[in-house]
């Protein structure tokens, strides 16, 4: 039995795509996803409506994320703090674009699931861990391996981090499948998983997939996401076109510029020259691309 394992997707339904061809091809009829479906990237419905296909004709096991958490909770009590800009306009952009469908899904989502049916190896599935949808969970760690003690299964299928990694630890095994939609690899493909089951247990394979990169790059422009969240638009493109993420150095970079010449920052409220400047001193421009750098002139 073989079953994908997907997880921060971030609206990037062009990678989300290729990854289902990609299994389709390989006969896979299960499927696991660990949250984070949908912000960062442009036009989120897409991503939705390939999700809502995955959920009506294959098996799916399906837990929420820390974004699913944030427009739930921004649903219910947290409106008019999300503006635009780059500071929470993607969220914003979003948020606006979500349906009462995609809400009642949402809500409907544990954070935490566990496949264990009788006779046959199982294997636990969360976003952030078992019991937090932020917490982080890294290999070699001390925090992983308290986790692993407590699981009832042999396997933690876990994403959040962007790392694509398996740890083994006292024949327990944490595996992140990777970001499928905003990977953090030199190669720019989409990550994912396979798990391989035998009855008795589990092997993982980190997969990686090459997807059209262009495709969800030009939607950035043509579907507002640019104006709603300028720098951070740029930010991910950048990730994107480059498998870097420099999104929280340059976030950081933005508040502390902010708090010296303002004398506090608070995110979101961080007035978008400070993400200029922060983008402009990591050479990235508007676009997502690099800067070239000057070459320094020396006397000979």
């Amino acid at each position: 039995m073989d079953i994908a394992v997907l997880s921060d997707i971030h609206s990037n339904h062009s990678a989300l795509q290729a990854v289902i061809d990609y299994c389709m091809g390989k006969g896979i009829t299960n499927y696991v996803l660990l949250g984070d479906f949908l912000s960062d990237c442009p036009n989120p419905q897409k991503t939705m409506e390939l999700i809502y296909v995955l959920k009506q004709y294959f098996t799916c096991y399906i837990v929420r994320g820390n974004r699913e958490d944030s427009f739930l909770g921004y649903k219910k009590n947290g409106r008019d703090i999300w503006f635009k800009g780059s500071g929470s306009g993607s969220l914003l952009y979003t948020y606006e674009q979500l349906k009462d469908k995609d809400f009642n899904f949402f809500e409907s989502l544990p954070i935490y699931g566990i496949w264990e049916p009788k006779g046959v190896s199982g294997f636990e599935y969360c976003h952030g861990s078992p019991t937090s949808v932020t917490e982080q969970i890294y290999a070699e760690k001390r925090s992983t391996k308290r986790i692993l003690n407590k699981i009832k299964t042999n396997m933690l299928l876990h994403g959040h981090t962007h790392v694509q990694e398996s740890f083994l630890y006292r024949d327990k095994k944490s595996v992140n499948p990777g970001a499928l939609g905003l990977p953090r690899n030199k190669s720019q493909y989409a990550e994912f998983a396979i798990i391989h089951g035998n009855g008795t247990g589990w092997e993982e394979e980190l997969c990686q997939v090459k997807y059209d990169r262009h495709e969800i790059l030009k939607e950035f422009a043509s579907s507002g996401l640019m104006e709603y969240a300028p720098a951070w638009a740029a930010v991910t493109m950048h990730t994107i076109r480059t498998g870097v993420d420099l999104s929280e150095a340059i976030l950081l970079k933005a508040m502390r510029l902010c708090e010296e010449e303002r004398g506090m920052a608070l995110w979101p409220d961080i007035p978008e020259k400070y993400w200029a400047e922060s983008l402009k001193e990591f050479y990235i421009d508007l676009n997502g691309k690099d800067i070239p750098r000057k070459k320094d002139n020396y006397d000979t």
